[in-house]
């Protein structure tokens, strides 16, 4: 998906999605992952792909890449970690549990030392993993039924890590004065890549409830009320990238996503 991207935009991001990709299934092979986990690994496009946009407003290029680089080990670390609590890839808990853990710790490190103080990246994680932590645990046990309560569970586990990430990537960039627009972009753009995930995975996983696709089959959520809230995730995206510091080469991607999910996904699980 990236026909509609600026072509120097789309070359930058797919190289910052392979070096990405090479640096995070190298560290899980050399560190005993399986043949499998190094493959599912590689295959996280998305996950590997995101750091490119968080790192927007870092303006220097190779701390750009180190910032990356860095994000996309805890961003792969906290999948592995969502594989590890679903079961649901057929990949050994045991290899699952210990990598998630060593590219977590393995991201922190490098996370402190590119920020300019190490407790602005150890505070930032600490604040949002309660909300993304005790959020996940409440969604498990108490299903959405109603857009709002969808919503709700998707500001912890959706828009909070994202916009965790968005924080994480201006600290260690030492571009702290993007540090609100990075957030406010990240925590929209989360939420719109998580009701992508939630109308996939209806197929995917065969997930049901709670699953937004789910409540807009069965008319708990009307199709036209997800259209609308994706129309208002958009906007306050765009309003993030053209805040001073701007990061304008995320105005194409932002309309991309979003239009992706209005007029490919969304319309699958609407009434005819």
């Amino acid at each position: 998906m990236t026909g509609a991207l600026p072509e120097t935009y789309t070359a930058a991001m797919l190289a910052t999605e392979a070096a990405n990709r090479d640096h995070v299934a190298g560290f899980v092979a050399l560190n005993g992952g399986s043949a499998r986990l190094v493959e599912h690994t590689a295959a996280l496009r998305l996950y590997l792909r995101v750091p490119h946009f968080l790192t927007e407003w870092i303006t220097d290029p190779p701390l750009r890449a180190r910032v990356a680089r860095a994000l996309a080990l805890d961003i792969v670390a906290m999948k592995l970690l969502d594989d590890l609590m679903d079961d649901d890839t057929g990949l050994d808990r045991v290899e699952l549990a210990c990598l998630c853990l060593h590219l977590h710790l393995t991201a922190l490190r490098e996370m402190c030392a590119l920020a300019e103080d190490a407790r602005d990246v150890t505070d930032v994680l600490e604040d949002d993993f309660t909300t993304v932590c005790t959020g996940q645990i409440r969604v498990k046990s108490h299903r959405a039924r109603t857009l709002d309560e969808w919503r709700d569970g998707a500001s912890t586990y959706g828009a909070a890590f994202l916009g965790c990430y968005g924080a994480l990537a201006a600290l260690c960039g030492r571009a702290s004065g993007s540090v609100g627009p990075a957030r406010r972009f990240a925590e929209a753009f989360g939420t719109i890549i998580t009701i992508a995930d939630d109308l996939t995975d209806y197929d995917r996983h065969g997930e049901r409830a709670g699953n937004l696709g789910h409540l807009v089959r069965t008319g708990a959520v009307p199709a036209e009320d997800v259209a609308a809230l994706l129309r208002r995730l958009r906007a306050d995206a765009l309003d993030a990238v053209r805040e001073q510091p701007a990061a304008l080469g995320l105005e194409p991607v932002t309309q991309l996503y979003t239009a992706d999910v209005l007029d490919r996904l969304l319309p699958l699980h609407a009434a005819p």
